[in-house]
C-alpha cells in the first residue's frame, strides 16, 4: 500500500467520521441546549402561552380561561378534551429540578378535582425521585429534552432561527478542528508505517564507508490549538465579568444579558464612540465575541434601535 495512499485514507475517515458525530448528533443536542436557555429568557406568561399553544396542538384546550387577564403568574391550568379533564403545570425556568414534591402536588390536584390526568411541563429537569412519583399516577412529564420538541415550532421565527444558526456555527467551528486533527492523524500514521524499504547493506570485506550524520527524523505535525467551550458556570461568569466591565465603560449607562446569546446596552453617548469599547469587552471570551448586541440610544434621542455584531463567524 502507499504510504500517501494510507494517509489520505486515515485522514477522510477520520474526518467524515468527526463531520457526521458533530454535525448529525452534537448540533441537535446543541439546538436544544441554546433552545432551552432561550426559553428560560421569556416571561412567565410567554412560556405558559407557548405551553397552552403546545397542547392545543394535541387537542387540549384550555377550559372556561379567565376572562380577566390576571398579573399575577399563573402556574396551573384546566385543559379538556371532549369530555376528559387535564391538568397542566407549569415550572418555569431551565434552574429547575424536579423532585417527588411537585409530581405528588399535582397528582393531589388531579385527585381532587378528578381530572383524568395532568401534565407537567418545565425546561429544567426532572429528577429520579420525580420520575418515580410519576409512576402509578396518570402524569405525563415534560422537562427539557421532552418540552423542546414540542414548542420549537411554536417560538418566534427570529429566536429560532438564532437558536438554529449559533448551534451550526459551533458543529462548524468544531467540524473545522476536527478535519485539522484528521490531517495531523494521517501525517502521524504515514510516519509510523513500517514497510519503508531497508537500506542496502555493504558487501562483506568491503571497506565500510563513513557513516554520515544520523538524519533528523522530521517531526511530527503539531496538534491544532482547539477551542474548548465553556461550561454552563464558567459561561455565566464570563457574561457577568462583561456586565462590571460595561458598568465602567463611558457612555455606557448599563448593559443586560437578554438571553445567553443577546445583549442590551443602554447607551449615554454616540455610538461611534461607545462601540469598539463594547467589542472589546466581548472579544475578550470566545464563546461570548459572536454574540447579538442591541444599542439603544440615549434618551431623548431619535436615533434608533441598532442592532450589531462585534464578530462574525
Amino acid at each position: 500500500m502507499s504510504i500517501w495512499f494510507l494517509g489520505l485514507a486515515v485522514t477522510l475517515v477520520s474526518g467524515a467520521a468527526a463531520t457526521a458525530y458533530f454535525w448529525l448528533v452534537r448540533r441537535p443536542r446543541d439546538e436544544m441546549s441554546y433552545g432551552l436557555h432561550a426559553l428560560s429568557g421569556l416571561r412567565w406568561r410567554e412560556f405558559s402561552k407557548l405551553v397552552l399553544a403546545a397542547m392545543a396542538r394535541r387537542g387540549l384546550v384550555e377550559a372556561s380561561p379567565d376572562p380577566q387577564d390576571s398579573r399575577e403568574p399563573q402556574s396551573t391550568f384546566l385543559l379538556a378534551r371532549g369530555d376528559e379533564r387535564w391538568l397542566l403545570s407549569c415550572k418555569h425556568g431551565s434552574a429547575y429540578r424536579i423532585a417527588a414534591a411537585p409530581v405528588q402536588e399535582l397528582a393531589a390536584s388531579i385527585r381532587l378535582g378528578a381530572a383524568h390526568g395532568g401534565i407537567l411541563a418545565t425546561e429544567g429537569n426532572v429528577e429520579k425521585e420525580g420520575r418515580d412519583a410519576a409512576q402509578g399516577n396518570t402524569i405525563e412529564l415534560l422537562d427539557g429534552p421532552r418540552l423542546w420538541p414540542e414548542v420549537v415550532d411554536l417560538i418566534e421565527p427570529s429566536l429560532r432561527d438564532q437558536v438554529i444558526d449559533y448551534a451550526a456555527a459551533r458543529a462548524k467551528r468544531h467540524i473545522g478542528i476536527a478535519w485539522l486533527g484528521a490531517v495531523a492523524i494521517g501525517a502521524l500514521a504515514m510516519a509510523a508505517w513500517p514497510n519503508t524499504p531497508a537500506p542496502a547493506r555493504p558487501a562483506a570485506g568491503a571497506p565500510s564507508p563513513a557513516a554520515p550524520g544520523a538524519a533528523i527524523p522530521a517531526p511530527a505535525p503539531p496538534q491544532p490549538a482547539t477551542f474548548r467551550e465553556p461550561t454552563e458556570e464558567e459561561l455565566e461568569i464570563q457574561m457577568r465579568e462583561v456586565l462590571k466591565a460595561l458598568a465602567r465603560t463611558p457612555g455606557v449607562t448599563r448593559g443586560v444579558w437578554q438571553t445567553k446569546l443577546t445583549l442590551s446596552v443602554d447607551l449615554a453617548a454616540g455610538e461611534q464612540d461607545v462601540w469598539p469599547r463594547i467589542c472589546i469587552e466581548l472579544e475578550r471570551y470566545p464563546a461570548l465575541r459572536t454574540s447579538r448586541v442591541q444599542l439603544n440610544p440615549p434618551p431623548g434621542s431619535s436615533e434608533p434601535v441598532r442592532w450589531r455584531q462585534c464578530k462574525t463567524l
